[in-house]
């Protein structure tokens, strides 16, 4: 049997085997391509981000209604952080 020509194949990028370039799941090791933050990456990053700015504005002012802008800033910070961190495809197992 003849093998495929070089164009016609690609590596899996955890496994190193043989599999399609189009494909989006690796058939060997389940290898799943996957685009942008997932849920948990976006859920972390905002939290981190709304935690870190309360933080800060609790050692510079006393807790007030800042305290809960500079939350919410920090919260829209963090989620727009894992969208720019985790913005290209990846291969996730």
């Amino acid at each position: 049997m003849r093998k495929p020509e070089a164009n016609a194949i690609a590596l899996c990028p955890v496994c190193r085997q043989p599999m399609r370039p189009t494909s989006e799941k690796c058939p060997s090791c389940g290898a799943e391509r996957h685009y942008g933050p997932r849920i948990l990456e976006s859920a972390v990053c905002a939290f981190a981000g709304m935690v870190l700015l309360a933080a800060l504005s609790t050692l510079l002012l006393p807790i007030s209604l800042w305290t809960i802008m500079f939350a919410a800033i920090g919260l829209v910070a963090g989620f727009l952080f894992s969208h720019n961190r985790f913005s290209g495809d990846r291969w996730l197992k």
